[in-house]
């Protein structure tokens, strides 16, 4: 088991009560083993003093407990770029938001995984989420399996996550010289450039993309997301949640880069696969959910998109995760390799037909029959309440 020493628990609080208190309770079962660790639970100015009543109440048994509060508001951007800072008094943070909850495996990970990566610059944190669903176009993600426990993404996580003092001031650094820069270029999703000014994980995600850092993700997750309503939340979602990682003692096994046979870009796309294509990799854009629309300009663009390109190879849209179909090579003609540099001897049709295909392999066995329920029941409720608005 890997040793850490200053080690803190940071959870940011704003107005929530209610989520801060499950979240205090889920942290109060973890499994610390004897481990000292302070907890910081820093609570951004609201106007009430709800939140500070629950953190000035729970009781903290595994080391000092701190209740950090602000003069003025900060907003959530800066509440976590201070957050971040506290590095400045610890070597490693566990930084959770309100909204989360953890398994009782978090510090058993945690340790692991700080020993494992602490001195490759290349990680720039590591993740206790673990993303089953792609936020940028709503649709399910899967890494690829391999032996590892973990995999790596070059996007930053928020939704509980380990910041260590060399790489969060190696962020900062960066943020510094090029955090208003207001064009991310073509390594970062347009939708994630669009997010608002007040969101601090934007500008993480484009330190990865533009410095080639990612986030090791762990398989089976160590934090939970309950999306509860709040500042930047409008709630009432359960889309986020993810299975958590049972209690048991084990030794993780933690890839390198290099070893990892799961490694994924900003827009959630696998690195290295133009080996299986026998391509070089600056001439291949792999766009598999249709976000980048070969923003690059490589001749060779992979994607379940319609183009009036020349198609090199395809592939049908059955195995999961969806990369492996090219990997295995599966006839069918969903995934297409476009030659961008040669135009089609004819049109290409089919665009509906391959949307309606991604439909079909992203809702599995979910009955046709509900769905069609429920989106009637659905549009039924909204078309109420719009009618009692009016009256």
């Amino acid at each position: 088991m890997g040793f850490v020493s200053d080690l803190a628990l940071v959870v940011i609080g704003y107005d929530r009560p209610n989520a801060l208190s499950r979240l205090l309770g889920s942290l109060a079962r973890v499994a610390f083993d004897g481990a000292r660790v302070p907890l910081i639970i820093s609570i951004d100015r609201s106007g009430s003093d709800a939140v500070q009543r629950v953190a000035d109440a729970f009781s903290w048994e595994h080391g000092e407990k701190i209740v950090r509060t602000f003069p003025e508001r900060l907003g959530l951007k800066q509440h976590v770029l201070a957050c971040g800072d506290l590095t400045r008094d610890h070597e490693h943070l566990i930084v959770l938001e309100d909204d989360l909850y953890v398994s009782r495996n978090l510090h058993r990970f945690a340790r692991q995984a700080i020993a494992f990566y602490r001195n490759d610059a290349r990680v720039a944190g590591i993740a206790l989420y673990s993303h089953l669903w792609h936020v940028g176009c709503h649709r399910p993600f899967l890494p690829l399996d391999d032996p590892f426990d973990a995999y790596f993404m070059q996007y930053a996580c928020s939704w509980g996550q380990i910041w260590s003092r060399e790489r969060w001031a190696e962020f900062r650094e960066w943020y510094g010289r090029r955090g208003d820069d207001p064009d991310p270029g073509p390594r970062v999703p347009r939708y994630v450039a669009r997010w608002s000014d007040r969101s601090w994980l934007k500008h993480h995600i484009r330190f990865c993309a533009e410095t080639g850092r990612y986030f090791a993700y762990p398989r089976v997750a160590l934090a939970t997301n309950f999306s509860d309503a709040g500042q930047h939340s409008g709630g009432g979602e359960n889309g986020y949640q993810v299975p958590l990682q049972e209690p048991y003692e084990k030794a993780y096994r933690f890839p390198s880069l290099e070893e990892s046979s799961a490694v994924y870009d900003a827009f959630f796309e696998p690195v290295g696969m133009a080996d299986a294509l026998k391509l070089k990799p600056e001439e291949l854009c792999i766009d598999l959910y249709g976000l980048k629309g070969n923003l690059e300009g490589r001749r060779y663009w992979l994607t379940q998109e319609a183009a009036e390109h020349e198609i090199v190879r395809s592939f049908g849209l059955a195995m999961r995760p969806h990369e492996a179909n090219v990997l295995h090579e599966v006839p069918g003609a969903e995934i297409r390799l476009y030659d961008t540099a040669r135009r089609a001897a004819f049109p290409i049709a089919g665009a509906g037909d391959l949307r309606d295909a991604r439909v079909k392999y992203d809702v599995r066995n979910l009955s046709y029959r509900l769905l069609l329920r429920y989106s009637v029941r659905l549009a039924a409720k909204r078309a109420w309440a719009k009618l009692t608005r009016r009256k």
